[in-house]
């Protein structure tokens, strides 16, 4: 047997040929406190507690797959997003912290309000159930070209107890809207938006295990899912409704060009708490 401040330190060894060694500490944290159900600060208290052995021939395989890249939320199944649980696997991307502060420029806008909300390319649905969660008196609507992602999302709406429309939909396909003709007050997405030529620069838990389709555009289209949101913003938002994305940090100049085309005013690029522009938001004239 193994204890479990033992288990922390071997499993932090274990992943540093592939992460720095602060980064291998946190997902051997967060590994071992999910996987035996502690809180942070009880690893510390009950650190010298063994581990059972059948526990560890699970852990043993977990940790196996974690050593080969395999993110950790996707070996947990499980993650956390702006204090919520949700479940993700390889078929959505692991939700980020700068989308949580996306979710938080719709709360603090229409917080107390009955607005209708459609989330473009919902992925894990981390976008449309927490404003659900956030914004009971809001109605959400969701929709992603992947049926995978959407079963994902319908689960992620259930485990979070909220009510979301879901549809498939490719965002590109703008004959066939889906929701029946429905106007919006807000159009939310994070679509993909990373260029291809990034690719090579990026970590391999990210490249070889998140679904590309969600990641990556063609270096010679790169605004591709920036024009059909906007132009689905054009045709379903109400006069005064506003269109809120998450982008790439070089795209900001000609992401509001393209939305000034589109009708769009009040067209405003804001920083995340990095200080890099990352989100872009615009009002239907």
């Amino acid at each position: 047997m193994m204890h479990i401040k033992h288990l922390v330190t071997t499993i932090t060894q274990q992943l540093q040929p592939l992460y720095d060694g602060r980064e291998a500490a946190a997902i051997a944290y967060l590994y071992v406190q999910t996987k035996l159900g502690l809180q942070r600060y009880e690893l510390a208290l009950r650190g010298q507690e063994q581990v059972e052995d059948v526990k560890m021939a699970e852990i043993e395989r977990d940790v196996e797959k974690l050593a080969q890249g395999c993110p950790v939320q996707y070996v947990l199944g499980e993650t956390e997003f702006y204090g919520l649980p949700f479940k993700v696997n390889p078929s959505v991307l692991i939700p980020r912290q700068e989308t949580e502060e996306l979710v938080q420029m719709v709360v603090e806008r229409y917080k107390g309000q009955s607005v209708k909300i459609w989330d473009i390319g919902t992925g894990s649905g981390c976008i449309a159930v927490t404003l659900a969660k956030m914004l009971p008196n809001a109605k959400l609507f969701a929709t992603d070209i992947s049926e995978e992602a959407l079963h994902v999302a319908r689960r992620n709406a259930e485990l979070n107890g909220v009510e979301i429309t879901f549809a498939r939909h490719d965002m590109r396909d703008a004959e066939h809207l889906p929701f029946g003709g429905l106007r919006f007050d807000v159009v939310v997405s994070n679509p993909p938006y990373i260029p291809a030529s990034d690719r090579p620069t990026m970590h391999r838990n990210v490249t070889d295990y998140e679904p590309s389709l969600a990641l990556f555009v063609p270096d010679d289209d790169k605004l591709r899912c920036y024009k059909a949101v906007a132009h689905i913003g054009k045709c379903v938002l109400n006069p005064g409704g506003r269109i809120y994305v998450e982008t790439y940090h070089d795209f900001h100049n000609e992401l509001a060009e393209l939305f000034h085309q589109q009708g769009f005013a009040d067209i405003q690029s804001i920083k995340d708490l990095n200080g890099k522009l990352r989100f872009v938001e615009a009002e239907r004239k």
